[in-house]
């Protein structure tokens, strides 16, 4: 063997050695990216365009989570089925019915929920829970008996552009930002509006929504919420307008149930604003990203307790109760809502009380193509759908708050 063929071998033993020392330091080294570093952008690509990646099967998500108690088959059978007629991949969680106090956090003897609501806090904290298990970057948590359009991944997209202008950095920067109010605003701002068809900013390479580390959670189903005001003081005012946005019932229509009317006496008709969360009530449908879900299963589960489900997930989004504000976003009107089917009322919830009337007419307060009301239709492949709130029609006085 000649002396020239050793010194090619040796040299190429010496650098692929010192190539896999520098990879090591590398992965161990603690500048190394964060699971959520812009260029680490796991199951999502940001080529070409990436508002293209909600409409696959989980809306831009990486999961979509359902909470369904194992007792309720039909709700199961019901969520199914709208899961897999509007093209949708969804994951059950089971509910829970029985907590033991005695792994309650602090505060929690004190709050004294009942059954029902303490097995509400522990679904979706086992739901949080299991994202930072598997390492889940991001997903949408439903409760078993939300209701969307049938149009909900166009809609999702819409919020897509609207959820960039309000968390996203403008271009070529990383602290600046559309909104003149973030991070807080100060007495004498107010609320300006941004246009999801002309306002852009930097383009996210985590999610379509905005990268990961920008965004912990996005109220999208909920039972009520208004727009902050300077003198809340603790989030910003900015909010991203969706005008002539034909998936939204005429004002007459829109029932705002435990928020204000601001929405309908400021806006024309057919538009949908998204501002950050405040004042928000249920938590029928929201999108998590993984750091929320480690803020969110720290402060709810470890640290303390301090009152139902949905007014903890509001202390979290406000910044009070000693608790650090985080980056919530909300939808007016929203995107997902409780659906009320024909029946006795009773049997709407496990975790409240609606009363033993009986519900003569099957019905989802602000969708207007309903996937559950167009069952028939979409097992059919009609596409004569069934709109609850047609343009220029009274508002229908069946529909009750319950």
């Amino acid at each position: 063997m000649s002396v020239h063929y050793l010194n090619i071998r040796l040299f190429l033993t010496i650098s692929v050695a010192l190539l896999g020392a520098i990879l090591l330091f590398w992965r161990f080294s603690p500048t190394s990216p964060s699971p959520f570093h812009r260029s680490a952008i796991g199951p999502f690509s940001s080529g070409g365009d990436s508002l293209q990646h909600v409409f696959n099967q989980t809306l831009g998500f990486q999961k979509i989570f359902v909470i369904n108690l194992p007792s309720r088959t039909d709700h199961r059978d019901s969520m199914s089925l709208a899961a897999a007629l509007t093209d949708l991949r969804i994951d059950y969680v089971d509910g829970v019915t029985g907590v033991d106090k005695i792994s309650l956090p602090p505060g929690g003897k004190e709050v004294k929920l009942d059954s029902g609501g303490l097995g509400n806090w522990r679904a979706h904290m086992n739901i949080a829970r299991m994202l930072i298990e598997q390492n889940i970057t991001s997903a949408l948590i439903l409760e078993d008996d939300a209701d969307w359009d049938i149009r909900i991944k166009h809609q999702m997209r819409d919020f897509a552009k609207a959820s960039r202008l309000l968390v996203q950095p403008l271009s070529g920067t990383s602290d600046r930002f559309l909104d003149p109010t973030h991070p807080q605003p100060k007495e004498d701002q107010r609320p300006q509006d941004f246009d999801i068809r002309k306002d852009v900013t930097s383009e996210p390479s985590t999610s379509p929504y905005g990268d990961i580390d920008r965004w912990d959670l996005f109220w999208l189903g909920h039972c009520g919420t208004r727009f902050p005001r300077a003198s809340d003081r603790n989030v910003p005012l900015g909010r991203a307008v969706i005008y002539d946005d034909e998936t939204v019932p005429e004002s007459q229509h829109v029932m705002m149930q435990f928020g204000d009317s601001e929405l309908i006496q400021t806006y024309p008709a057919h538009t949908r604003v998204v501002s950050r969360a405040w004042m928000n009530t249920c938590t029928m449908g929201y999108g998590i990203s993984l750091p929320g879900a480690r803020r969110l299963l720290y402060e709810l589960s470890v640290n303390k307790m301090t009152g139902p489900t949905d007014m903890m997930f509001r202390s979290v989004c406000h910044g009070s109760e000693g608790r650090p504000v985080q980056t919530c976003l909300t939808v007016q009107p929203q995107l997902f809502q409780h659906h009320r089917p024909v029946g006795y009322k009773s049997s709407f919830s496990d975790i409240s009380d609606h009363g033993a009337d009986y519900n003569e007419s099957a019905f989802t307060r602000n969708v207007r193509w309903s996937t559950r009301l167009n069952f028939r239709k979409l097992v059919d492949g009609l596409t004569d759908y069934i709109d609850l709130f047609k343009d220029g029609e009274g508002a229908d006085p069946n529909l009750g708050f319950k």
